[in-house]
Formats: structure tokens, C-alpha cells, sequence
């Protein structure tokens, strides 16, 4: 029998300070805001894993430093926390479904975090998994030097051609990308990382993700940073602007005043608008800076989306994207939902499935899936998938009565 002392977190001094748990909970699960709650515009359905809670990238806008628990911990201390052998569980959770989607690294750390990916790899190992299935991953890094090759090259021989990556630039100047994502790659380093994904042939987004008012927003260096990533393979952009949260916003704040005081009285003048538990930008600087790179995209051959971007309508919120995104889902690449007849065998895409969930729960097109979770975009969660069943053909049924 387990004791409440198996599950306490133990403490490694080296390389850094960090902490071992064991992982207890379920690792499959979606988004977290479903169609229904008016807060969702995640476009395609996604299995989003976490192996780390805490991240040595040290960003001071992270809005991971807002969230509860381990993340609360880590703000607090720096102490990153690590779970083990959660590879083993999402392998034996993805071993019991028929439905699953492509596997997110991670949505709220980087997977490729230095030192503790190098040590522990699991990042790499619940890629694995998924890999093994022949399902497909996607990740999203601001350390692209620590992208190992042969990830590359696995996700490269994914056999439906679904695999994709997503390295952050916020700006050319190294300057502003040793501030905001201190243990993260060099500009440099980021953009060898989008030409390598490239020539293994696998599908690059560039996030600029976030807008830094007066930092890193004049229209020259935008357009630099475009040309720039567009030679080196980019296929598409996600945007953001940075939002704060009263949990980090002393630590960002300080940061950001070291630009000059012209640029705290700008921030002070632009985030008095409460989304959510955080401030925004005000629509109308926010409607201004799409509306630059979406053009800007499009003009220099790149689709464009913005990354959870929203407006008050009365009380509840709409998404930006239905005005300024111009590819067909705001990741850009489409990657169908996949299943299998039986747990023998491995995932193959659903026939006729873009994977946009997002438009068959707003009936802008007709699912094909059948499955009332996906087609509604629902909060995914292991249970829901675990009910996610191949439909019996008709002639069976007839059988299993006589």
C-alpha cells in the first residue's frame, strides 16, 4: 500500500536544483478551455504532455508563473519539477485507446529545457511513444539547439507526413532574446534550428510569441525578422502579445523598465483591460500589430495566426483569429484526428478529418468522425478518449443478436 511519503518530491541538488515526483495523474488530456466556454481557439485537437512543470528558460512573462502547484513553486523558488517515468504512463494510456491526437511538446514549458531534457530525455521519450504508433508529434521550443537529430529524423519518417515544429523568435537582436528567454537558444541558434527541421522536410512555425510593446514591435524589425525566418524555411507565423498577470508582474515590470522609462509609461498606458486573471493590450494596439503581420505574411508568402488572442463582445469574449488568421487552423499545418479498428494495430488519419474541431463544434463544416467529444471540441480528457470506440458496422450488430 502507498504511503503519503512515497509521493513527496525529492529534492536533487545538481545540475540544478529540481524536484523528482512521481507521476500520479493521467497524462492524456486536451485543452483546457472547451468550444462551449467561449475560450477556446485552439483550432485542432491535441494531446498535450507536460513532462516538466517549471522551465530553466526563465522567461519573466511566462504565464506559467500565474498557475497553481508545481508551477506556484517554481515562481516562488526556481525549482523545476520533474516527472518520472511519465513516458511509461502515456505509453500504456496511449495503448488503450482507438481515438488519439498529435502529441503537444509542451504548451506550458519547453521540452527541450537544458539541463534537465540531457539528463532526462523525456521529453524525447514521450515522443517515442507516440512515434512508435505511428502518431504523430509537434513541439514548440525557444531552445532549438537542443533538438536532437534524431528526434528530427524519427518525426521526418512519420509515415502520414503530420509531424511539425514551432520555434519562438521574438526579435534579430540578441539583446532583447538574452532579457526575455535568458536560458533559451541564441537567435542564431534558433534560426539553424528552423533550416535543419526544414531540410528534413518537416513543416516550421515561427512564433513571435509575445509582442513586447515598444520592444520588439516596429514595423523594420518585424519585417527583418520575416524575411529572415522565410529564407531560413519558415512555412507559417503565430502571434501573440504579452499579457500580465499580477503573480509575475513586479518581476516583468522590472525587466521591461530597464528599456528606458518611455517604455514602462507605454505598458502602464496599454494594459488596462482585465481578461481573464490577466491584463491585456488594448484591442486597438492589439488589432494594429495583426493587422501589420498578417500583411507582412501574406505579402512575403507566409500563412499567419494568432495564438489565443481575444476581444470583449458584452460579457464574454470573441476570438481574433476569424479576422486576421489566413491559414485554415492557427498552427498551420492540418493534421487529422487519428483512430484504429483494433489495439493490435497502430493509428492511421481519419479519412476526409482536417483535425479542425474547432469548425465542426461552430458548424462552419461537417464532422466526419462521428465522435460527439471531438465534434463539440470538447475539454478532452483520458476518460473521454478511453470512450472513443470504433463504430460497429451493421452487419456485426445483426450478428451478435442472432
Amino acid at each position: 500500500m502507498l504511503k503519503r511519503s512515497d509521493f513527496a518530491p525529492q529534492i536533487i541538488p545538481e545540475p540544478i536544483l529540481h524536484a523528482l515526483v512521481p507521476t500520479k495523474k493521467s497524462v492524456v488530456h486536451g485543452w483546457y478551455f472547451p468550444y462551449k466556454s467561449g475560450r477556446r481557439e485552439c483550432s485542432s485537437e491535441r494531446i498535450l504532455v507536460n513532462p516538466y512543470n517549471g522551465c530553466t528558460i526563465n522567461c519573466p512573462m511566462c504565464y506559467a508563473r500565474a498557475y497553481k502547484g508545481h508551477f506556484e513553486e517554481w515562481n516562488r523558488t526556481g525549482i523545476v519539477t520533474v516527472f518520472k517515468d511519465i513516458d511509461k504512463k502515456l505509453n500504456e494510456e496511449l495503448r488503450r485507446l482507438y481515438y488519439a491526437s498529435c502529441g503537444y511538446f509542451s504548451p506550458v514549458t519547453d521540452p527541450f529545457q537544458s539541463p534537465l531534457e540531457e539528463i532526462y530525455h523525456l521529453s524525447e521519450l514521450c515522443m517515442e511513444a507516440f512515434l512508435k504508433l505511428d502518431l504523430p508529434v509537434e513541439f514548440v521550443t525557444k531552445n532549438g539547439s537542443k533538438v536532437p537529430d534524431r528526434l528530427l529524423k524519427r518525426m521526418s519518417e512519420q509515415p502520414f507526413n503530420h509531424c511539425f515544429c514551432q520555434y519562438t523568435l521574438l526579435s534579430l537582436n540578441e539583446e532583447i532574446r538574452k532579457t526575455f528567454s535568458p536560458g533559451g537558444s541564441t537567435v542564431e541558434e534558433q534560426l539553424k534550428a528552423v533550416q535543419k527541421s526544414k531540410d528534413r522536410g518537416l513543416y516550421v512555425a515561427v512564433r513571435i510569441d509575445p509582442i513586447l510593446p515598444g520592444i520588439n514591435d516596429s514595423l523594420r524589425d518585424l519585417s527583418d525578422l520575416l524575411d529572415t525566418v522565410k529564407e531560413r524555411g519558415a512555412d507559417h507565423i503565430i502571434a501573440s502579445v504579452c499579457d500580465v498577470n499580477p503573480s509575475y508582474m513586479d518581476r516583468l515590470l522590472t525587466v521591461v523598465r530597464s528599456f528606458g522609462d518611455e517604455i514602462i509609461k507605454l505598458w502602464r498606458s496599454l494594459y488596462t483591460e482585465r481578461i481573464g486573471l490577466s491584463y491585456q493590450a488594448s484591442e486597438a494596439y492589439r488589432s494594429r500589430i495583426f493587422r501589420i503581420l498578417r500583411d507582412l505574411s501574406t505579402k512575403k508568402g507566409l500563412t499567419f495566426a494568432l495564438c489565443m488572442e481575444f476581444r470583449r463582445v458584452g460579457r464574454g469574449y470573441m476570438g481574433m483569429n476569424s479576422e486576421f488568421m489566413t491559414s485554415k487552423v492557427c498552427e498551420g499545418k492540418i493534421v487529422p484526428v487519428y483512430f484504429r479498428s483494433n489495439l493490435k494495430e497502430n493509428f492511421r488519419p481519419i479519412s476526409g478529418c482536417d483535425g479542425d474541431c474547432l469548425s465542426c463544434a461552430k458548424g462552419v463544416q461537417e464532422p466526419v468522425c462521428n465522435k460527439r467529444f471531438l465534434m463539440e471540441a470538447d475539454a478532452m480528457t483520458l476518460s473521454k478518449y478511453l470512450r472513443l470506440k470504433p463504430d460497429v458496422p451493421l452487419f456485426n450488430m445483426i450478428k451478435k443478436k442472432k
